[in-house]
């Protein structure tokens, strides 16, 4: 029995493992209804039931509630019983005397996760402040049922610890797994981030800006944005205010972009703003809107003056054309007295400002 059980817990945390590996990204990805995932762990229930170790006549121990657990504090109750299901299915084709004691064991212990996920706001994560409580909470009633078979008192005076015991571990085990594999995941993204993040800013980097622009479509423009004299104001003012002027420009020029679009601080005093799905007879709107924006914003490091930006804007082109576009526009904006708005032939009508 004891070689029976140590093979099921190896089985149960080997699969737990490779269905990590599923998990590339952070956060975790996979929608409302993550049907893949879902397979996948009803997968790894049905051949648990593979290689149970029998406690006795029409009992045995296969820890099938494990994944079922997992999948409803992950998930919700609505797709952990879909997965017990699938699982039941399975074992009711084995067939033998303990087909639907173990059922109602299996949906009563999802019941249980579903209810403290709910009520209690239990999930794999929170299994991490008091995980013996909780696990074997979540595991207490799932011998219960043994009462329903011949001589249930007695068998459940010799099973019900072990059972819970052992489904407590393996639960315990796969959060452990699990758990390791969502923290390296968090650590990824976080210095990702941190490496595609702006110091002074804190808005996106070249780096960052470079990625994004392979992924334009065709509705999709570009705005390349520099602050006019900047030169002039780390001269007069000092390089800490400058510093200032880029991020309370920074500030504004995030604030006034829609939900879909994206500021990066392209370098020096420029930025840039890739604008997401975009009518062409809007471009200049929104361009304009953050001209007039910026120039509006008094700067306490200027002692209440403000700055003014030129703004070159690109809207037909993919990639590094369109970064041409816009830069050859930018740079017109500048020659033509700079604190307006100028577009690349060939996207829409210039406009003019200031």
């Amino acid at each position: 029995m004891l070689r029976a059980l140590f093979l099921n817990a190896c089985v149960l945390v080997t699969l737990t493992y490779a269905l990590s590996l599923s998990y590339r990204q952070w956060p975790l990805s996979g929608g409302r209804w993550p049907l893949l995932k879902l397979l996948a762990f009803a997968g790894m229930g049905t051949v648990l039931l593979l290689f149970p170790a029998e406690l006795g006549p029409g009992v045995v121990l296969d820890l099938r509630a494990v994944p079922v657990l997992l999948v409803t504090l992950e998930y919700g109750l609505l797709q952990g019983l879909s997965v017990a299901a699938a699982i039941l299915s399975a074992r009711y084709l084995q067939g033998g005397s303990g087909v639907i004691p173990g059922a109602l064991a299996l949906l009563l212990v999802t019941l249980v996760a579903g209810g403290a996920r709910r009520f209690a706001g239990l999930t794999l994560k929170g299994l991490a402040g008091r995980r013996w409580f909780w696990a074997a909470l979540l595991c207490l009633p799932y011998p219960l049922t043994l009462l329903m078979l011949p001589g249930g008192a007695a068998v459940f005076e010799r099973l019900a610890t072990p059972l819970v015991l052992m489904n407590t571990a393996g639960l315990l085990l796969c959060v452990s797994v699990l758990e390791g594999r969502f923290e390296t995941l968090w650590a990824t993204r976080s210095l990702m981030q941190q490496a595609e993040r702006d110091a002074l800013t804190a808005l996106p980097n070249r780096r960052r800006f470079d990625a994004d622009l392979l992924s334009l479509g065709v509705q999709d423009a570009l705005l390349l944005i520099d602050i006019d004299h900047f030169k002039r104001v780390n001269d007069t003012f000092g390089h800490p205010a400058g510093d200032q002027v880029l991020q309370q420009v920074a500030a504004r020029l995030a604030e006034v972009v829609r939900a879909q679009d994206t500021v990066y601080r392209y370098g020096g005093e420029e930025f840039a703003v890739i604008l997401k799905r975009v009518r062409c007879e809007e471009v200049i709107q929104l361009a304009e809107r953050l001209r007039v924006s910026v120039e509006a914003l008094p700067l306490g490091s200027l002692n209440g003056a403000s700055v003014t930006v030129s703004v070159g804007v690109a809207h037909q082109g993919r990639g590094l054309a369109l970064v041409q576009q816009a830069d050859a526009a930018l740079y017109a904006a500048k020659h033509a007295g700079r604190n307006r708005v100028h577009v690349a032939p060939g996207s829409s009508e210039a406009g003019q400002g200031g």
